[in-house]
């Protein structure tokens, strides 16, 4: 009874003055009436013969023919009912999304374009996962970046330990990359402040981090506000438990915490999570179950890729997952992570931590960094990575070789030529 009263109060409210759609509603009347009697005056019915003797006649002053006079009567009501309907639309529309009504038909088709989209997850984090992102985002909307929250450094570091919250960085930066206003939400998410006792802290991150204390649960915070960013795609943390990440140097040293391990130039033998039983987010494994492609990297080795592996059941539902998997090889080495590193141990170190090798694709860049952008990074003792891989790896996975640089100032995968490269190879698998 309560419900019934609710409705007919907000059906009233649609004829209070100044809602700009009366108008447009008695066409819409006015259509329907019109149609009725075109159907009434084609259709030999004898309880309207008056009505239709009346339309008769007036057809005939005007000298139109009887059969048409009906055809007349139901176009003329269909345009106004067509016409009164949408002016209701747009009316309404333009209060929700005023700056967009105009664009109306080619936003509910790309949408529409993209929902139709491979299901795609990608692992990772940093940079080259901010990469992929920005250019998968054009080609679908059904994308789940599944990224760690292991950082130790920086203003994820300093909100972890000041506030027991997980690191919000690499999530932070994914939801940047997939949003529909991306230029806009990179300067204010990416924002630092410069003063005060937020000084080194993003915008991005005290969102984030202020989001979980609202909904009480960080996986919630980010489901929030990516609903709020408008993103196109999913944004899930491999877990959500407060672990550190460790490695086990070639000199046998043990490092803890993701910022640290790069600091060291021993090589790293391994890495490990702290505690070693880390849970992972049920929602990436479904996700993971459900893809029609599952893409580790780019990204730092170690701290971006890998680490993801290291959470209970990630590695084995991704192997025993329908989906095609694809590596996609760095670009240029890291210092302190991946020194000297060649792609066969690139993709070496990635196997191994996997319950066997159940690539199908390795992916490496076949273009040439510029001799002024190599010596900027060999002043930071990186260098391009070492294509040494054979034509095929072995039966299972193929190598694809390819011109992927976007090179400006940096040496860094072009995201457009990457994504198009996954969607060619998603539609070749399905021929």
């Amino acid at each position: 009874m309560i419900k019934r009263s609710y409705y007919l109060k907000s059906l009233v409210k649609w004829f209070y003055p100044g809602m700009r759609v009366k108008r447009f509603l008695l066409i819409v009347l006015l259509g329907i009436i019109f149609m009725a009697v075109g159907l009434i005056y084609l259709i030999d019915l004898s309880g309207f013969l008056w009505i239709k003797n009346q339309i008769k006649n007036l057809f005939i002053y005007y000298s139109i023919a009887p059969l048409f006079s009906g055809l007349i009567l139901l176009i003329s009501g269909s345009l106004l009912i067509i016409l009164g309907i949408s002016n209701v639309n747009r009316s309404i529309l333009k209060l929700i999304i005023p700056k967009q009504v105009d664009q109306l038909p080619e936003i509910i088709y790309e949408q529409r374009r993209l929902e139709k989209g491979p299901r795609i997850v990608v692992i990772g984090g940093g940079t080259g996962l901010y990469t992929l992102l920005r250019g998968l985002k054009q080609f679908t909307s059904n994308i789940t970046a599944i990224v760690t929250a292991f950082d130790s450094g920086g203003s994820s570091g300093r909100l972890r330990d000041e506030l027991g919250v997980l690191p919000p960085g690499d999530i932070r930066n994914c939801l940047v990359a997939l949003s529909t206003e991306e230029l806009l939400m990179k300067k204010l998410f990416q924002y630092r402040f410069s003063n005060g006792s937020l000084k080194g802290h993003s915008f991005g991150n005290l969102f984030i981090t202020a989001m979980s204390e609202v909904s009480g649960e960080f996986s919630k915070a980010v489901e929030k506000s990516s609903e709020i960013l408008a993103i196109r795609g999913k944004v899930l943390p491999s877990s959500i438990e407060n672990v550190a990440l460790c490695a086990r140097l070639k000199n046998q040293q043990i490092i803890k915490g993701e910022d640290k391990i790069s600091r060291y130039k021993s090589g790293i033998e391994s890495i490990f999570l702290e505690p070693s039983s880390v849970l992972p987010s049920p929602e990436a494994l479904q996700a993971i179950r459900e893809a029609d492609m599952i893409i580790l990297g780019p990204g730092s080795l170690y701290t971006s890729v890998i680490c993801n592996l290291l959470v209970k059941d990630v590695p084995e539902t991704i192997c025993q997952a329908k989906a095609l998997k694809m590596y996609i090889c760095n670009v240029m080495t890291q210092p302190g992570e991946t020194d000297d590193y060649t792609a066969s141990m690139h993709v070496r170190e990635i196997i191994k931590y996997l319950p066997h090798n159940c690539l199908d694709y390795v992916v490496i860049n076949s273009e040439r960094i510029s001799k002024k952008v190599a010596a900027k990074y060999q002043k930071e003792d990186a260098h391009m990575v070492k294509d040494d891989l054979p034509t095929d790896l072995d039966q299972r996975t193929k190598i694809i070789r390819q011109k992927l640089l976007s090179e400006y100032n940096f040496a860094r995968h072009h995201s457009g030529r990457l994504a198009e490269l996954i969607i060619d190879t998603i539609h070749k698998e399905k021929k």
